[in-house]
C-alpha cells in the first residue's frame, strides 16, 4: 500500500500572464494551510519559457515578500506582484520559490478577507485611474487588523508579454481597521490617473 503524503504547510501558485486583460500580471500566491499566521521570507529565482534561469534578473515583490514584510495569516493566502529587472527582464515566465525563513507570529485566522479598493468620492469602488480619488478598507473580522498599503502602476503591454510594475508607492503608515469596521483613506489629487491597482498585506500587530 502507498503511504499517503502529508499535507504541506503551504502552497505557491504563479501567474505569468493573467487569462483577463483586467487582472494584473506577474502574481505569486503563497497559501497557508495551518493553523498558525507567519511571515515568511522568500529567495526568489526568475525563469524563462523553457524553464531556465535568468541569473542576471532581480525579483521583488511589492508587498515586500523578498524582504519579510507581510503576514500570512492562518488558513489564508498572500498575493504578491513581481517585478523584475536587468537583463531578461522581458522574458520571465517562471518564479522558483525557496523559503528562507518562517516566523510564527500570535494572530487569529481570518473569518473573512480583508478587502482594499480604489473608491471614487461617492465612496464607490472603481477600476478607473481616472476615477481614483481614496482607498477603501473594509475589515469584516471579528478582531483589529493592521493594513499596509500600496498603489501600484504598470508598464504598458507590448504584444503579448506580460506586464510588470515600474510605480509603487507605500502609504507612510499602516492602518489600524477595528473590527467589523471600515476606513477611508483620501488621496491628494495629483495621484488621480496616476496608480491602477491598490495592493496590501497584513502586518503583525505590535504591542506597546
Amino acid at each position: 500500500m502507498r503511504r499517503r503524503r502529508k499535507d504541506q504547510p503551504f502552497s505557491i501558485s504563479y501567474v505569468a500572464k493573467s487569462a483577463d486583460l483586467d487582472d494584473p500580471d506577474q502574481v505569486l500566491t503563497i497559501t497557508n494551510h495551518t493553523d498558525v499566521s507567519v511571515v515568511p521570507t522568500v529567495r526568489l529565482v526568475a525563469r524563462n519559457v523553457y524553464g531556465m534561469e535568468l541569473p542576471h534578473v532581480t525579483v521583488q515583490g511589492v508587498n515586500g515578500l523578498h524582504r519579510g514584510t507581510p503576514m500570512l495569516p492562518a488558513r489564508g493566502s498572500l498575493v504578491e506582484h513581481l517585478r523584475f529587472d536587468g537583463p531578461g527582464s522581458a522574458d520571465v515566465r517562471g518564479v522558483e520559490v525557496h523559503l528562507v525563513e518562517v516566523q510564527e507570529v500570535d494572530h487569529p485566522p481570518l473569518e473573512a478577507p480583508v478587502r482594499v479598493v480604489m473608491i471614487d468620492l461617492d465612496q464607490r469602488a472603481v477600476l478607473d485611474p481616472e476615477d481614483f480619488w481614496g482607498i477603501g478598507i473594509a475589515n469584516p473580522n471579528p478582531f483589529l487588523v493592521t493594513v499596509r498599503v500600496s498603489l501600484v502602476a504598470f508598464d504598458e503591454r507590448h504584444g503579448d508579454a506580460p506586464r510588470q510594475p515600474v510605480d509603487v508607492v507605500t502609504l507612510q503608515e499602516d492602518v489600524d481597521v477595528a473590527s467589523n469596521d471600515n476606513e477611508v483613506i483620501w488621496l491628494p489629487e495629483d495621484v488621480r490617473g496616476r496608480f491602477e491597482l491598490v495592493t496590501h498585506h497584513l502586518r503583525p500587530q505590535v504591542l506597546v
